[in-house]
């Protein structure tokens, strides 16, 4: 069994590591490196901020449920407690968290690999004011990004770890960590003033600093653990 899966204290001590561990989640998902910089600048330089953190949200909240979506329907555990209501690791879910710890170290190999190369400069869109666009934009970062589905399927793997009928509340309390840091940076941009020049020099920072080797090396760790972890259960299931 997994660590979620047994705890000392209960079924009470379970569910407080889940809801923590969505938190946490959630929390890393509205941090990724790839589109914050981005997010934090379209908020800063507009006129009704509110607003843009709400399109922003809203993206990121779609694309997550998308990769959560994706991630339930091929998860084999998720599959078997919607169909028998027990909460069960069956062993083709380990086979599966196997071949995604696998494939999340290629993908962290092959994103520090492309990181020899310099950055592409990264075009300040006009466009961004338009909330339909800047709707897309973050939209399609949280999908493609390497951080993204990896912490989607870190998601699922946590939430199936409770009963079905408690799903929708631990996935609310994943989209509440999403949500948390651009509520946050709405009002603080609107209402602290010395907040909203600290942020500016946050995205400055941010934008001279070339994260992705960071990225893939904690991607590759992720995947690392997951794959050794799937494997130990595999070796001690046969």
């Amino acid at each position: 069994m997994s660590p979620l899966e047994t705890d000392p204290l209960g079924t009470a001590g379970h569910l407080l590591r889940v809801a923590a561990l969505l938190l946490g989640l959630g929390l890393f998902m509205a941090f990724s490196p790839t589109s914050f910089g981005i997010e934090i600048g379209a908020v800063e330089r507009a006129d009704r901020p509110r607003r843009r953190v709400l399109v922003i949200a809203g993206a990121a909240a779609v694309a997550s449920t998308l990769l959560a979506t994706l991630f339930v329907l091929i998860s084999p555990n998720t599959l078997h407690a919607l169909w028998t209501g027990d909460v069960v690791t069956i062993i083709s879910q380990r086979w599966l968290d196997a071949a995604v710890g696998a494939a999340l170290i290629v993908a962290g190999t092959v994103e520090w690999v492309r990181a020899a190369r310099p950055r592409r400069k990264k075009r300040a869109s006009a466009h961004l004011d338009r909330l339909q666009v800047l709707f897309a934009v973050v939209l399609v970062n949280s999908l493609v990004s390497t951080s993204g589905p990896a912490t989607m399927y870190l998601v699922v793997r946590t939430i199936g770890t409770t009963a079905p009928a408690l799903w929708p509340i631990g996935y609310l309390v994943f989209l509440i960590g999403l949500a948390a840091p651009y509520v946050v940076l709405g009002i603080a941009i609107t209402r602290i003033p010395a907040f909203a020049h600290r942020v500016s020099r946050l995205v400055t920072w941010l934008e001279h600093r070339d994260l992705r080797r960071p990225i893939a090396v904690a991607v590759a760790v992720v995947g690392l653990g997951l794959l050794v972890w799937s494997v130990i259960e595999l070796i001690r299931a046969g």
